[in-house]
């Protein structure tokens, strides 16, 4: 595997991740059907035994923190050291690890759940596959999965971003099918997705999944 682009990205949001979070630091604060969605992610977690939930992408750590005050054990999972860094700041006693959503250093089947928001749209499509089977591998059996996140059929290279600072990411918009398959291929069933349309802040979707039993 070419990890070229996870370096990339790990430095493209160390330089932005100031003016990064003036921008998300609201989180969920103005979407009131997103956090309907995930509230219910949170309580299928707890239905199905409760236990360590990974946000994987966590960037400042906004949404781990949301998790938890919801009564989850976030774990926040980054390749940016600054946007961890930051993410510590915001959630004094919470663990965060610097690692790729392709590696990420836990068990199998450690997790109850996995909590993926905004990520996706980074990851080349050869790495695809591998960051699923990877969210299937830490998911245990009645493991629960959120993803939400950028669809359409587009892609570029994002040379500049917050605060006009540079950057070089990958931003792709896929299809809903592509994403559904994706998860069927890591052997995990869908149960239900959300197509946010255009009337929201960006053309996305919400899919839940879980890990068979």
């Amino acid at each position: 595997m070419d990890t070229s682009w996870i370096v990339e990205a790990a430095q493209s949001y160390d330089r932005v991740a100031v003016p990064y979070v003036a921008v998300v630091r609201d989180g969920l604060n103005h979407l009131p059907f997103e956090s309907s969605l995930v509230n219910y992610f949170v309580e299928q977690v707890k239905a199905t035994g409760g236990g360590l939930v990974i946000d994987l992408g966590c960037g400042p750590g906004l949404l781990s923190r949301y998790l938890a005050s919801l009564g989850l054990s976030v774990l926040g999972v980054d390749v940016s050291p600054e946007m961890l860094r930051i993410a510590g700041g915001y959630n004094p006693g919470q663990r965060f690890i610097e690692a790729s959503l392709t590696e990420v250093p836990v068990p199998d089947g450690s997790a109850a759940g996995v909590f993926c928001w905004y990520v996706m749209h980074h990851v080349p499509d050869e790495d695809l596959g591998q960051s699923f089977a990877e969210i299937a591998r830490v998911l245990r059996p009645g493991g629960q999965l959120m993803i939400g996140g950028h669809v359409g059929d587009s892609a570029y290279v994002k040379t500049e971003g917050y605060g006009g600072l540079p950057m070089n990411v990958l931003f792709a918009r896929r299809s809903i099918t592509a994403y559904a398959e994706l998860v069927r291929g890591a052997s995990l069933v869908v149960d239900a997705t959300i197509d946010l349309g255009p009337a929201q802040p960006s053309v996305a979707a919400i899919r839940l999944a879980h890990k068979t039993l």
